[in-house]
């Protein structure tokens, strides 16, 4: 049985990270969840997490081993001791610049060169602006959004673990993004409009993608603001929980780089 790093967890508990040690004999992939907001706060933070803790549950694929919702805290999970307990960790809502420290940075992304998993949700896409490091490994950019409203989502790759479960298109209410510095030939794609509210023009516009850093694997879906889409869209939460198992190398799925529009 891997051990979680023992002064990680008595620094956790000291500030309220909730950090946990997996059952005894148990063999399941470990996720970290960052719930900090520096910027704008989304109320669905709690319920993003609380799904995925749920998903790792039923599936049996993947246990929850921490969580850090303040600057101190995330500058505590993040370091190189740190991210050897972790196999993936999972952006949950987080916005501007969170509590990476110099150190904690460089180590987070060796580890992801090194083959962590990464998966964000929503405005993980609103995280760590003008960071080109960050750019690179999620390879989008939130630019702006209008009022919430109700999108036709295209499956872009029907055989990936994040797409299978879902049909050819289907409709969704949720608050849609406008991204700036992607490119569909950049990443692999997985969701898309092929029009879009805010712009009210037709064309290939991201919903959601994958991306290769080194061997890490990162997944991110810019659906995710509102509560109701953690809690009782089923399309939503198998999308979710394909992608979490994708980036954690759990099921297998194509992701080249400019896949055909479909």
């Amino acid at each position: 049985m891997r051990r979680f790093i023992p002064a990680l967890l008595l620094a956790g508990a000291a500030s309220g990270t909730l950090l946990l040690q997996p059952a005894i004999g148990a063999d399941k992939k470990r996720v970290l969840i960052v719930t900090q907001a520096a910027g704008f706060r989304h109320s669905s933070i709690p319920v993003a997490a609380a799904t995925v803790r749920e998903l790792g549950q039923k599936s049996g694929d993947f246990t929850v081993v921490g969580e850090a919702g303040t600057a101190e805290q995330v500058a505590q999970a993040i370091t190189a001791d740190g991210l050897k307990g972790v196999d993936l960790v999972f952006f949950a809502n987080t916005t501007g610049k969170l509590g990476f420290t110099a150190e904690g940075k460089t180590a987070f992304y060796d580890w992801i060169n090194a083959g962590g998993g990464f998966a964000g949700v929503h405005s993980a896409g609103d995280t760590f602006h003008n960071d080109p490091d960050y750019l690179n490994l999620v390879r989008g950019e939130f630019q702006t959004h209008g009022p919430q409203v109700k999108v036709t989502v295209y499956n872009q790759d029907p055989s990936h673990p994040a797409c299978k479960d879902l049909p050819a298109s289907f409709e969704i209410y949720d608050e849609i993004y406008e991204f700036k510095n992607w490119e569909r030939g950049r990443v692999h794609m997985l969701l898309t409009m092929k029009k879009h509210p805010q712009k009210d023009l037709e064309g290939d516009f991201p919903v959601a993608w994958t991306n290769r850093v080194g061997k890490g694997r990162m997944f991110y879906t810019s659906l995710g603001h509102r509560e109701d889409v953690y809690q009782s869209n089923e399309l939503y939460r198998k999308h979710l929980l394909g992608g979490i198992r994708w980036a954690l190398g759990l099921a297998q799925g194509d992701d080249s780089q400019g896949n055909p529009l479909r």
